[in-house]
């Protein structure tokens, strides 16, 4: 029992010790099952999949993309810090054949905003994101495609209980904050869009 108590503890100083930098974002609301945050316009390095299903598979391609940008594939031949989270916008059937829309994208990190190299990939852009306010939920462990849908699930029907208006309940975002290096303590969130009507 000391043993894996001990094991349990340094793999959490060394999870601290490998701590990113992460968007910034405000809490509006902090409910049982959810928060409410709204993340600033920000500077964000992005590409896109087209697929049936959120598969392994699609997310390594992607994450590839945005991993050589930061080791050095921009035009600064510049190897700039991971950030987190890794987040994917998900736009179900979009696609001629109904593939989903996948977008994922790496926070670019503060030191960067202002003048972010440019991606030699021409699969990776620069994306302006605007203010996005959002509605999260947060899971722990190594997500698959069910656990992103189950979650979803949990959180539509959270939102439409709390009677909160103004939900995008058409696409969401899958969000992860760990490495695959990270086994303990991995922290998985679902993202719905709030419109805001201002």
């Amino acid at each position: 029992m000391r043993t894996f108590a001990a094991l349990a503890l340094f793999a959490q100083v060394c999870q601290l010790a490998l701590a990113i930098e992460s968007a910034p974002y405000d809490l509006v609301n902090s409910a049982e099952t959810y928060e409410e945050r709204v993340y600033p316009a920000q500077k964000w390095v992005t590409t896109s999949h087209l697929s049936i299903s959120h598969h392994e598979a699609t997310s390594d391609v992607m994450f590839s993309k945005l991993f050589n940008y930061i080791d050095g594939q921009n035009d600064a031949a510049m190897k700039i810090d991971m950030t987190a989270p890794v987040t994917t916008l998900v736009i179900p059937g979009e696609g001629p054949n109904c593939e989903n829309n996948f977008t994922m994208s790496f926070y670019v990190p503060a030191a960067h905003q202002d003048n972010p190299p440019t991606p030699t990939n021409p699969d990776v852009y620069i994306e302006e994101r605007p203010e996005l306010h959002v509605f999260s939920r947060r899971f722990h462990g190594f997500a698959n495609d069910e656990d992103w849908i189950v979650n979803a699930a949990q959180l539509h029907d959270d939102l439409v209980a709390a009677g909160e208006e103004g939900v995008d309940f058409q696409t969401y975002y899958t969000v992860g904050y760990d490495s695959p290096f990270v086994i303990i303590g991995r922290n998985n969130e679902v993202w719905f869009m709030k419109n805001d009507m201002n």
